[in-house]
């Protein structure tokens, strides 16, 4: 008798539990799931996204804008802890969401992405670094 009070009290409180969980829905937008964050971009080039958690290395970057912005040149490094092939992934589908065109890619000791879009190419190389991976982009006019 003591085992099955134990047990019920278990069920109970654990199902009690299971009652409050989280399931990602947002009580302020009457109970809908919350917006997407707001996806960073490579600026000056707002085309080119960058996953969320990544922070740019300006010693590692540089970039060149004309005045008019008609021309921009840049290479842009950013780091974070995320998982290489979940990064790739991120690049695949996010370019061409944003209208770019996959020319080829390459995998060596990094994974090498080159894109074109109409009057620009842009190199995205990813490299595994101790669980980190860091994100070299190289972008400009064709």
């Amino acid at each position: 008798m003591v085992k099955s009070a134990a047990l019920s009290l278990f069920f109970l409180l654990f199902f009690y539990g299971c009652a409050e969980w989280d399931l990602g829905l947002d009580a302020k937008n009457g109970g809908s799931p919350p917006p997407p964050p707001v996806q960073e971009t490579a600026y000056p080039f707002s085309d080119i996204p960058i996953p969320s958690g990544f922070s740019r290395d300006d010693s590692k970057s540089f970039i060149y804008e004309s005045g008019s912005g008609t021309v921009k040149v840049a290479k842009i490094v950013f780091s974070g802890w995320e998982n290489l092939g979940k990064v790739i992934t991120f690049y695949q589908n996010e370019m061409l969401n944003k209208g770019w065109t996959l020319v080829n890619s390459i995998k060596h000791k990094n994974y090498i992405l080159n894109y074109e879009k109409e009057g620009w190419a842009a190199t995205v190389i990813l490299n595994p670094n101790y669980g980190r991976t860091i994100i070299e982009i190289q972008a400009g006019p064709k």
